[in-house]
């Protein structure tokens, strides 16, 4: 599987604001299927704009806080946030890194629905 078990769950968790102007998009969605042989080392989610890059990561963040996961943010510019999302504590603590980035809203290929990470880049 290409995504850590923590990955997938910080993936799941956002799945539910993703749309066609925030998806999953990178390595992690370019290798999402179990049979994949590389793992990523993130989490990249592209915005078409801007403006939805700074709203996405608003309502992201406040849904990991909201369900106690740590976002500390290591650098924030305009259309550009990265992050590193954590659990737990001591030996069981776990972590991420989690980007949002404007990226163009023309595509190849159209959006493509995933259960683990709700609309994501497609594979191809």
């Amino acid at each position: 599987m290409p995504l850590t078990d923590f990955q997938e769950a910080v993936a799941r968790l956002l799945a539910c604001h993703r749309d066609d102007e925030s998806y999953l998009a990178g390595g992690a969605a370019m290798h999402i299927e179990p049979n994949s042989l590389r793992y990523s080392n993130d989490l990249d989610y592209f915005q078409d704009s801007e403006a939805r890059v700074a709203s996405a990561f608003q309502q992201d963040s406040q849904l990991l806080s909201d369900e106690h996961y740590e976002v500390e943010v290591i650098l924030d510019r305009p259309g550009f946030v990265r992050a590193m999302v954590k659990k737990g504590k001591g030996s069981s603590r776990s972590t991420t890194k989690v980007e949002w980035v404007h990226d163009t809203a023309w595509r190849f290929m159209p959006l493509v629905k995933s259960e683990v990470a709700g609309l994501m880049l497609h594979p191809c």
